[in-house]
């Protein structure tokens, strides 16, 4: 019996080792790959994560502060540690350090990474902790967080639909070109002025569409060709003909070679509109990144 046993195994074995290799080669290969690929995207998360930070610091007007990326730093216990993203920086004598600890899931955060975060944040002294994901948290590492005091966040570069309540996420613009087109200009004189130019007496006006045309009794001037014809009454329509009249009591129209007294001006003309094909703006594309604390709630926004 013992002697069919082993000659058994021994003839098995002989057929199972070959299998047992070239399935086993597959899983390996696949397993590296995973690994690799789970590595390379971690470590784009904390570049991006980075990234965040330092545009965050600028944004407070610390700009002269270098954010890290995969340090290591020695704990209390003779242990070195590798932290993702850190920075530290000297206030009124005080040293400030702060370590992120990025974590690129496809689903929520469990506490025992938190936990073990927190072993971390215990070991290297006065060392603030930030924890950053995608996803969110699983309710027991909330809680873990928030008794120990390690700031929660989520840090990713497309918001998500409810990140954008109470916000405006698109603006559509219609935009009408209104082109008034001056026709005919007449000054309406002022009785003194009636009285010094002669019946049907032709006074030349010469003047630029900028040039300041209109000034009231202290001198000063408050219109111009271009003013008085963006003033132009249109309601947004084409108009074939029209007038309007400028009220300016104790005015005076001053050319490089005229100053006379008005009571106002009468203007004809024209109007042309150009419809422009509507205009959408989504406030997606501007966007660079999405910063909300779990604790709070509060979501910044980062333009890119």
């Amino acid at each position: 019996m013992d002697a069919i046993y082993i000659y058994q195994n021994i003839i098995l074995s002989g057929i199972d080792m070959p299998e047992n290799k070239m399935s086993d080669e597959n899983p390996e290969i696949e397993g590296d790959e995973i690994e690799q690929n789970s590595v390379a995207k971690g470590t784009d998360y904390e570049l991006f994560v980075k990234a965040v930070y330092e545009a965050l610091l600028v944004a407070d007007g610390i700009d002269n502060v270098a954010v890290n990326h995969n340090i290591k730093l020695m704990g209390k216990s003779g242990c070195e540690h590798q932290i993702d993203v850190f920075w530290e920086f000297q206030i009124a004598g005080c040293t400030h350090k702060v370590a992120i600890e990025c974590k690129s899931y496809n689903s929520r955060v469990s506490i025992g990474r938190v936990r073990d975060f927190y072993g971390v944040l215990t070991d290297i002294p006065n060392l603030q902790g930030i924890f950053a994901t995608k996803l969110g948290y699983q309710s027991g590492a909330q809680k873990y967080a928030s008794h120990y005091g390690i700031n929660l966040k989520e840090i990713r570069e497309k918001p998500e639909d409810a990140d954008w309540e109470g916000r405006i996420r698109t603006i559509n613009f219609q935009i009408n070109v209104v082109e008034p087109n001056i026709l005919d200009f007449r000054p309406n004189l002022s009785l003194s002025a009636q009285n010094r130019y002669q019946q049907g007496q032709q006074i030349a006006l010469k003047f630029g569409t900028h040039d300041p045309l209109i000034f009231d009794a202290q001198n000063n001037p408050i219109e111009t060709f271009e003013t008085l014809r963006g003033k132009l009454p249109h309601n947004g329509k084409d108009i074939e003909f029209a007038t309007h009249r400028f009220d300016f009591p104790s005015h005076t129209l001053k050319t490089a070679t005229e100053s006379i007294d008005i009571e106002a001006v009468t203007i004809d003309y024209s109007v042309r509109v150009t419809k422009i094909d509507p205009i959408k703006i989504e406030a997606d594309k501007f966007v660079k990144a999405i910063i909300k604390d779990v604790k709070s709630g509060e979501i910044k926004f980062i333009e890119k």
